[in-house]
């Protein structure tokens, strides 16, 4: 166990823009393209990544100063203190069998591609922390590490076939060919698209909101940079910067202006490796796809999910301050990615409904993150990490993905008749998503020219 935790740290420390590139390099090498060219696209995926991370960082620092100013004038103390997902994630490494997972959805992985039950090879490898922390929470109140595992496992298998079910909407979405997003966060889904299409019985709600049509209707107001500096000043006025508030506009438009440009990276990066790895599976296995399995990132050159994250700050620090049963303070993870990026594929951009949608997972996300801080608390305190811990507080992850899912889960294994009732209407639910999902595709290859209309008819 240990000599397996050692591999499994040296390849994470590594971080995701070393390793990445290197897994791009080598998948590169096998598919057929020349040493020069996998390791161009392999260095530009490194960058691509670093590019966007910068960014994210650049973003939540700006913005997540006026929103921590407004918490602060607000003088509200609650005992959870969320740490953002890095710590959060990080912290579920500590746990004694976490190292395991790595072989697990390897192991799943490549079985479901060798007999054809996946499309997607997962090269997303950080992504295994979400995996080991599923695995944690149902442990830890069923005291079965198995139970853990199993669950963590339904997990993988879902996120694989999630990815299989929207990969040219993924690929229209972003531009780039041959990828596709088996990111947990896109699991909460099956739950986002109904309730998109039920918003769609209110007549506002069908206007297709997106960067798109705000520069068209909005003119100069809809580009990027201005859309940002006017969202940003907001935000920095309610956080009571006075003329501060301008840098901050200034800063997110930058941002929001930097987005589109660092995700044209990835396409540079990835369509020489797509392009190759279709040409030797069509080859070797006539009649079968790949496709290449990656980090959210990739999307966040769409400004809908920065604009859409940014008017929940508000929402969210307000929500925290006056629910009840609330114990956790939106802090460290206050740019809510795991809902806005999701809504951004269910909505397809549709801002009033990404923003709908976000506000009203609020709520979910602040009672899920008050449940599980005492789990998180404890394990700190079982595995030594005392020095992350506050006296008087508990370590709490707010805007973790698949919350509602994971309340579920957890609450299910407490025999909690109401988490039992939604975890079978999720499964029926889930059934139902990856059926609409047949026309969602068809709809996106229609789209995108790959084949005609009357294909389906």
């Amino acid at each position: 166990m240990d000599a397996l935790a050692l591999v499994f740290q040296s390849i994470l420390d590594l971080g995701a823009a070393v390793f990445l590139p290197i897994i791009i390099f080598i998948l590169g090498l096998i598919v057929g393209l020349k040493p020069g060219k996998a390791l161009s696209a392999g260095l530009m995926l490194g960058v691509a990544l670093t590019g966007i991370n910068l960014v994210v960082s650049y973003m939540s620092t700006t913005v997540g100063t006026a929103a921590q100013a407004f918490v602060e004038n607000t003088g509200v103390q609650l005992t959870g203190l969320d740490m953002g997902w890095a710590p959060a994630l990080g912290l579920c490494w500590n746990w004694k069998y976490a190292f395991l997972m790595f072989p697990v959805q390897i192991g799943i992985n490549v079985i479901m591609l060798v007999l054809g039950w996946t499309k997607t090879l997962n090269v997303d490898m950080w992504n295994v922390a979400n995996k080991i922390f599923t695995a944690f929470l149902v442990a830890s109140v069923t005291g079965s590490a198995v139970l853990g595992f199993a669950a963590a496992i339904i997990q993988i298998v879902l996120e694989l076939k999630n990815a299989d079910a929207t990969k040219n909407q993924i690929t229209e979405l972003t531009g780039v060919p041959g990828i596709s997003m088996p990111h947990p966060m896109f699991l909460s889904n099956i739950i986002f698209y109904p309730f998109a299409k039920l918003l769609d019985k209110i007549p506002f709600m069908r206007y297709q909101l997106n960067a798109a049509t705000l520069k068209d209707k909005l003119g100069i107001f809809g580009e990027n940079h201005v859309l940002g500096f006017i969202v940003g000043t907001i935000v920095g006025l309610v956080g009571g910067q006075g003329s501060q508030a301008l840098l901050t506009g200034v800063q997110a438009g930058t941002a929001l202006t930097l987005f589109p440009m660092v995700s044209k990276l990835f396409m540079t990066a990835l369509t020489p490796i797509s392009d190759a790895a279709n040409s030797f599976i069509k080859k070797r296995f006539p009649g079968r796809e790949m496709v290449i399995g990656l980090d959210w990132p990739i999307l966040a050159g769409n400004p809908e999910i920065w604009v859409a994250i940014i008017f929940t700050i508000p929402v969210a620090l307000i929500v925290a301050m006056v629910l009840p049963g609330n114990t956790v303070l939106p802090f460290g993870n206050l740019m809510n990615v795991c809902v806005c990026a999701a809504a951004f594929v269910a909505c397809k951009g549709n801002l009033i409904k990404m923003i709908t949608i976000s506000w009203l997972m609020c709520p979910i996300l602040s009672w899920s993150a008050s449940d599980f801080a005492p789990m998180l608390t404890d394990l700190a305190i079982s595995t030594g990490s005392t020095d992350i811990l506050i006296e008087g507080q508990q370590l709490a992850w707010w805007g973790m993905d698949i919350a509602e899912i994971r309340w579920m889960a957890v609450e299910a294994c407490r025999v909690n008749p109401i988490a039992i009732a939604a975890l079978a209407g999720f499964a029926v639910l889930a059934f139902f998503f990856f059926k609409w999902q047949k026309k969602e595709e068809h709809d996106a290859a229609v789209r995108m020219g790959w084949i005609q209309e009357t294909a389906s008819k």
